[in-house]
């Protein structure tokens, strides 16, 4: 389905026609008087369907407000950087136009940017996406952060199991922070990779440190089920470390898993929870309804993929929409 356009809070539907105007228009151009009875009758109908306007935008508005998208859904369109220190060319979509582009075509306004779609890391340059951000009066609400020379694995992680790449995710992590801070987003989300049972001293350790880094500059640190991870680990893992919770609905594996991975994911969640459809895996009403039940009160960022970013957002979209 799809849902009416608005712009700054008005409504407005394809249809403008309301009862009353309709006469109105009539009595101008068809050159009789309108009676003072039909007039009112119309105006009354006018009103009635005027508010009536007026609670559906006020209802769609309030679910938007806790809608967000990633960058990486359009990442086929954007350039990738894994590399900071030579230039980068933009891609077809230039990450500046990111917010402004979520804004006119899906009235999104909560922006998820993954760190390798920045193009420089100048201080400069986050100073003009803040600015692209408040031009399209949205704001950052997280930053998944790919410290990996390419792949999404985690190799380099602040949970990684070596000494000296941990200290290095750390160091790296912390520049990231300081760029966060920069565009006001609210937490930074590191790849722990394959976290698996054993010693987690480390990785808390790690964590801690970097929560405390975050705090002094209003960043919090979020992870988000991934891969062999167990979820009962993951979430030992955040309590101790102090940190949050990403509770992304498609990261479990199945139904079974996915409600009770919700289910303890969902207390601990801050920021963002990733929303993805995938009905062959998980129940999308289900999921949507277990955090309603658990107080979620973040934004629900939308991850997508396939050959049409854009009608594969919008289709989610209204999915979700329609659950919340």
């Amino acid at each position: 389905m799809r849902y009416p356009s608005f712009t700054c809070g008005t409504f407005s539907s394809a249809n403008p026609e309301i009862p009353g105007q309709r006469a109105i228009r009539q009595e101008i151009t068809g050159g009789y008087i309108l009676k003072r009875r039909d007039f009112l009758i119309g105006s009354m109908a006018a009103a009635s369907v005027t508010a009536y306007g007026t609670a559906q935008d006020t209802v769609l508005m309030s679910k938007l407000d806790r809608v967000g998208a990633m960058s990486g859904n359009f990442d086929g369109l954007l350039k990738e950087v894994r590399d900071w220190s030579q230039p980068a060319a933009p891609g077809e979509l230039d990450i500046m136009d990111f917010p402004s582009m979520l804004s006119s075509r899906y009235h999104i306004h909560n922006v998820e940017v993954q760190q390798i779609h920045f193009l420089s890391m100048e201080p400069s340059y986050f100073d003009k996406f803040h600015a692209r951000l408040q031009k399209a009066n949205s704001r950052m609400v997280n930053m998944p952060l790919e410290l990996d020379q390419s792949g999404y694995k985690g190799i380099i992680s602040p949970c990684s199991p070596d000494p000296q790449i941990r200290a290095h995710a750390i160091d790296l992590t912390k520049q990231w922070i300081d760029r966060s801070a920069m565009i006001e987003c609210p937490s930074v989300m590191p790849n722990q990779g394959a976290l698996l049972e054993g010693d987690l001293t480390p990785a808390i350790d790690a964590l801690k440190q970097l929560a405390d880094y975050g705090a002094a500059k209003g960043v919090s640190i979020i992870l988000e089920p991934r891969g062999k991870t167990p979820v009962d680990t993951l979430v030992k893992v955040i309590k101790e470390a102090g940190i949050y919770a990403n509770p992304d609905i498609g990261n479990f594996g199945n139904e079974e898993n996915t409600e009770r991975g919700l289910r303890l994911m969902y207390p601990l969640a801050k920021t963002v929870s990733h929303v993805k459809w995938n009905p062959e895996r998980f129940n999308f009403a289900t999921a949507i309804g277990i955090s309603k039940e658990m107080g979620f009160k973040g934004v629900y960022s939308m991850e997508t993929g396939g050959p049409e970013p854009y009608a594969m957002q919008q289709q989610l979209l209204d999915y979700l929409l329609m659950n919340l």
